[in-house]
């Protein structure tokens, strides 16, 4: 190859480097830096009583109802009976199928297609607790995530979970759901605590990057991904 045919070559592939989208920098929990963050995370009222209850979603469709039922335990919302710890209580990726949420999706469906934003926040209203969605499309913009999500998970009464596209934070994968534990502002990182734990672990991801990947369109909901905010009454 010509020297002049090499500098050709590099110059076409810096360009298209240079054009190129960065990946998404996410910190997993078990790296070095993500001790730091969370020490000095100022929201994160829910942390430990969510990493009690934190699970794996038990397939790869249910991340909706794994993150549903860490959240209601970890607000201490009376559960439906759980026979395979008879008498304790907890909620369960089974037991959370009320008659009231089989309304809205039954397993088999959800199997099939996992759950849209407002399905997820259908289900967990029938336990009797506040749940507001915001979609991320306007009038929701960034700092709008920002404030309100940083609000909530400084608040103990209230949890934060996500609907976001797993690409635009550099993963594998699609569509996803997945509770948020804290925020730091300084670093302006939320750590999410991905349900497929068999996968990957939580990771740190900065404010900008969380929104990127709920800004994206569900297309079962023909609309664009979001968060939810749960709030025991």
């Amino acid at each position: 190859m010509s020297i002049r045919l090499c500098f050709a070559v590099l110059f076409a592939v810096s360009a298209l480097l240079a054009r190129a989208p960065a990946f998404a920098e996410v910190i997993p929990i078990d790296d070095p830096a993500a001790e730091k963050l969370f020490a000095e995370a100022q929201a994160k009222a829910g942390f430990w009583k969510l990493m009690h209850f934190y699970e794996s979603q038990n397939d790869q469709t249910y991340c909706g109802v794994a993150s549903a039922a860490i959240i209601l335990n970890s607000l201490e919302v009376d559960s439906p009976p759980a026979p395979a710890i008879y008498p304790f209580r907890k909620f369960d990726q089974s037991n959370f199928f009320s008659e009231a949420v089989l309304a809205i999706k039954p397993p088999k469906y959800v199997h099939l297609s996992g759950l849209t934003l407002e399905e997820l926040a259908g289900m967990i209203r029938t336990y009797g607790v506040t749940v507001d969605v915001h979609h991320a499309a306007p009038p929701m913009d960034l700092d709008g995530f920002r404030a309100i999500a940083g609000a909530a998970l400084a608040d103990p009464k209230a949890r934060v979970e996500i609907n976001y596209h797993r690409k635009a934070l550099g993963q594998d994968g699609a569509g996803h759901h997945s509770p948020l534990a804290a925020y730091d502002a300084v670093s302006d990182r939320f750590l999410v605590l991905d349900v497929a734990r068999y996968k990957l672990p939580p990771v740190w991801a900065s404010a900008a990057d969380v929104w990127a990947s709920m800004a994206t369109e569900d297309s079962d909901a023909k609309a664009n991904r979001g968060f939810l905010v749960i709030r025991r009454k």
